[in-house]
């Protein structure tokens, strides 16, 4: 009985339908149901209930948790064997936000595959929370977020520092004010955020670091923010931003990898809660790995302060 049959099995009952699973396994469906099929003639036992979503058997559930058991003894042995084999070999599994993905990873990736070249990258984007829980969960290898509390089975190891910052156009303060753009820039920026108080707001969500600390600084200088749209891209807000459509909380750093776009929004500093600490976090119960420590090396030579 092959281990890959115990992987294509975690495979479909964590994609929930053979058109998932088999796009992720790159196999096709009817081939992924005929070795489903072989598998349970092997065993003896139906695992599978072939519903919408799919529901396991009870002897689905039992064979389940040691073929993911046995998927993670698979995948430990095989980087394993390509450490010692050298130049490292498998699939690194890096969690990160879309906006720092475009920042950091096209130099990041450069000098990680000049290092190891065996090692594809698979990155899995979402928001603060959602990476957050994916290194607890141990769904991927390292994740770049902000780990501001205690986690339970995660190593954290500080990179660098990141600040948000209101952005908005001088085009938008100069219409809302009816004064020329450097008048109202200067008031804008002696006045801070609450001076922006009549003009309307392009939100993240509040799951992500940018839309909570967004909240925080507009309940702080009580202001009841117009939402005049809210996304988890960033990027989109940040061309409604730099077409005068709005004001946008946004990190520096993007706003800096984005300046041809964003390169005349003035930004409005806030409080010294809008600064914070970019980490890379690793489930602590995942053993020593080459690729991981080289990411995160790399990373921190970089990026590290």
């Amino acid at each position: 009985m092959a281990l890959e049959s115990w992987k294509w099995l975690v495979q479909l009952t964590e994609s929930g339908s053979f058109t998932r699973a088999s796009e992720e396994l790159q196999i096709s469906q009817q081939t992924l149901s005929s070795r489903l099929a072989a598998l349970e003639r092997g065993l003896g036992c139906r695992l599978v209930v072939r519903t919408t979503p799919l529901a396991l058997t009870r002897a689905g559930e039992v064979f389940l948790e040691y073929a993911r058991k046995a998927d993670s003894e698979r995948t430990a042995m095989l980087r394993q064997l390509g450490d010692v084999a050298g130049g490292g070999s498998g699939v690194l599994k890096v969690g990160i936000s879309n906006m720092r993905g475009q920042v950091l990873m096209p130099h990041v990736m450069t000098q990680f595959h000049r290092s190891l070249p065996g090692v594809s990258v698979r990155l899995l984007e979402g928001t603060n929370e959602e990476l957050v829980r994916m290194t607890e969960r141990g769904e991927v290898d390292l994740a770049v977020a902000l780990f501001d509390n205690a986690h339970p089975g995660v190593t954290v190891r500080r990179i660098f520092r990141e600040e948000v910052v209101c952005a908005v156009h001088p085009k938008l303060l100069a219409q809302t004010w009816d004064l020329p753009s450097d008048t109202a820039c200067s008031l804008a920026l002696a006045r801070g955020l609450k001076g922006l108080r009549d003009l309307p707001f392009l939100l993240e969500s509040i799951d992500d670091i940018s839309g909570r600390i967004a909240r925080i600084e507009l309940r702080h200088a009580q202001i009841k923010a117009k939402g005049l749209v809210e996304s988890n891209n960033m990027m989109t807000l940040l061309e409604l931003c730099a077409s005068a459509v709005g004001c946008v909380f946004c990190p520096t750093n993007l706003l800096d990898a984005t300046e041809p776009m964003t390169g005349e929004l003035l930004r409005v500093r806030l409080s010294d809660a809008a600064r914070y600490d970019i980490g890379v976090g690793m489930p602590s119960d995942a053993g020593a790995w080459t690729p991981a420590q080289v990411f995160e090396d790399v990373l921190g030579a970089l990026y590290g302060d």
